[in-house]
């Protein structure tokens, strides 16, 4: 029996010898790495937080002290050593395990989060509450450097300081630095001086017997000034101190005993203060190719053009080629990322413009805000930003962007539905928060060669402009070698019908074209309309598509509230039209869980044949027959892009 198979509950973990505990690590990376390498997920940073991982579950007592994991993606040996080590090879999937951490799996996980930047906030609001806890429960914010670029960390951080809780253990997973030769010997030597007994109890001491002596609380400062400042020529520690947290490190991340020893050092001295354990680890450790490019194997798996006959782009792909070719007729334009150069595709871009390509780091306000200042100053800037993490910057769009009206253009990755990373990602609800600003256009491709014509539209537009794509491989259609500028909110009529309009946005129109031919087939004639714009809304088509047929169905990757169809009939209502026809087809008001992209959209009736279903089941009398229930293909259940 190997020694992970011995591992029911963290508790078990306290018999083994340190022997046992590097096998368990060996045994952790092997199942992550076979597991992960098939079914996609994030490697590389679970790679680096297996030992890190088991030390704080031998030195806390989860769940009694709760553990908040900073975007929660790297829990995947968290999930081993408590109680899912069964069910792990179904993470991901439909049913299966999630991709981050998740309360409803276990009580050891204590929030679904999925963003960076906000575990020490999380985690202080935990601390302040249990404060008067009578079984003096520790609380533990496990960050990685990623989180340290977000403004909240440092909001919290400051807060932290003011309020100065106790039982708050805050451990820093680095895995950006290098440490040279020389710095490694000084910290080590600084570690074993300061993880000692004896010298903790010194401090201790020194400290009590000085507060008891004339001016002894100002010259213990002062000592403790002189010691940071002779530190901070040669260590890490400043910034930490400053903010008023104790500070133990930097110890090797890969070091079991010495994690442990940090650890428990730091949970014990932050029964009087909060304390900062900082851990270096090595993202991808144990698997050669995550180690060399620890970027590329993040999240393995990303699509990329296929090598057959008509190769095929994804979405970002198609985004990246546009914006190179304007970039070279234009030296105006700039892009801008929030720490996701390689998932927006912008990596490729900045290869030929290494000046005019900015990632900020996961700090998405602040890119939108200085998007701004460039637009400002003459820049035609481009922020290319996943969708769920768009979402963080609604106040700047509304302020900082459309309130000026500044020509900012705003290309959302992965709007729609994202599959696999689950409730915390799906790009649902983008259309809504910015359709609702004044100033701002929203507009969304029926495929990638439209989204190069959009993206040149916006680029001309002089305005706030909102292009959503999703997720994924495009339709395959041909890329035109010339831009054309798409008319502001202007449909297109793709077919013509009577009996019924499929009026579909963005990634719903090839959908909606097949649906159409399929209800053509019961005897049920379509208009097809590509909205194209979500804002403003091409009014005169929507009428005449009122006046051509009785029906009207609205089309969208996105939740029912607030999207396109609700655009339609804020429209209709304010131009006194005869609402009767009129019916939105959309995503329930919910939080969407991990699956396949194309199972999703099957579960959601957003395919085909979900459309021609929901066609026949709001407009019965469309219907030849209402035996129109058929099983669902299964290559629904098929992921179409792995990611």
């Amino acid at each position: 029996m190997s020694v992970l198979d011995r591992i029911d509950a963290p508790r078990d973990l306290d018999a083994l010898t340190y022997a046992e505990m590097t096998e368990l690590a060996a045994e952790c990376r092997d199942t992550i790495i076979q597991t992960i390498t098939k079914r996609g997920g994030h490697l590389a940073s679970n790679l680096g937080a297996v030992e890190l991982t088991l030390a704080i579950h031998r030195v806390f007592q989860s769940p009694k002290d709760r553990l908040i994991w900073d975007t929660s993606n790297q829990t995947y040996t968290h999930k081993l050593v408590t109680g899912r080590r069964k069910q792990f090879a179904s993470i991901r999937t439909v049913g299966g395990l999630s991709g981050f951490a998740e309360p409803s799996e276990s009580e050891h996980d204590m929030l679904a989060a999925g963003h960076a930047g906000t575990g020490l906030s999380y985690a202080l609001g935990v601390s302040l509450a249990l404060q008067n806890d009578p079984v003096e429960p520790f609380v533990v914010a496990i960050v990685g450097d990623g989180a340290l670029t977000s403004g909240t960390s440092y909001e919290a951080l400051n807060n932290i300081s003011h309020v100065d809780p106790k039982r708050l253990v805050v451990v820093f997973n680095d895995n950006g630095w290098s440490i040279s030769e020389n710095i490694g010997w000084l910290t080590r030597w600084r570690n074993r001086i300061m993880l000692d007994p004896k010298y903790q109890r010194f401090t201790g001491a020194s400290q009590q017997l000085l507060s008891h002596l004339p001016y002894g609380s100002k010259a213990w400062e002062m000592a403790r000034k002189i010691k940071t400042s002779v530190e901070s020529l040669i260590l890490p520690n400043t910034i930490w101190e400053e903010l008023g947290l104790h500070y133990i490190g930097p110890v090797d991340g890969h070091d079991q005993q010495e994690l442990e020893d940090a650890l428990r050092v730091a949970r014990d001295a932050s029964r009087t203060a909060p304390v900062v354990v900082h851990a270096i680890t090595h993202k991808g450790r144990g698997y050669p190719q995550a180690e060399e490019n620890p970027s590329r194997f993040h999240q393995p798996g990303t699509p990329v053009a296929s090598t057959d006959a008509s190769p095929r782009f994804t979405y970002s792909q198609v985004f990246a080629k546009t914006l190179i070719e304007l970039m070279k007729d234009d030296e105006k334009i700039v892009a801008i990322s929030a720490a996701m150069l390689e998932g927006t595709a912008l990596i490729e871009v900045r290869k030929h413009f290494p000046d005019r390509v900015h990632d900020v780091g996961i700090a998405e306000e602040h890119a939108v805000i200085m998007a701004a200042g460039m637009a400002k100053a003459g820049l035609r800037p481009v922020v290319a930003i996943y969708s769920t993490f768009l979402q963080r910057s609604f106040d700047q769009l509304i302020h900082d962007v459309a309130l000026q009206s500044l020509p900012v253009t705003i290309c959302i990755d992965r709007a729609g539905l994202v599959g696999d990373d689950g409730k915390t990602h799906q790009g649902v609800f983008d259309i809504a928060y910015t359709r609702v600003v004044p100033n701002m256009i929203a507009a969304a491709p029926k495929d990638e060669n439209e989204l190069q014509h959009l993206l040149f539209t916006a680029l001309r537009s002089g305005k706030p402009f909102a292009v959503r794509y999703p997720r994924g491989f495009g339709a395959g259609v041909p890329l035109d070698a010339t831009l054309q500028q798409i008319p502001i909110g202007k449909a297109e009529i793709l077919q013509k019908g009577t009996d019924l309009t499929l009026f579909a946005y963005g990634s719903m129109v090839l959908p909606a074209m097949e649906a159409a031919a399929a209800l053509a087939r019961r005897g049920v004639s379509c208009s097809v309309i590509n909205a194209r714009f979500a804002k403003p809304l091409d009014i005169e088509i929507i009428e005449h598509a009122l006046g051509v047929t009785p029906r009207l169905l609205t089309l969208e990757e996105h939740l029912v509230s607030g999207g396109l169809g609700s655009a339609v009939l804020e429209m209709i209502e304010h131009r006194q039209l005869d609402p009767s026809g009129v019916r939105v087809h959309a995503i329930p008001d919910q939080f969407i869980e991990h699956g396949p992209q194309a199972y999703q959209r099957s579960k959601f009736r957003l395919d085909a044949a979900g459309i021609v279903e929901v066609a026949l089941e709001l407009y019965p009398d469309l219907a030849e027959s209402r035996e129109h229930s058929r099983l669902r293909s299964a290559i629904a259940q098929k992921e179409t892009v792995t990611w």
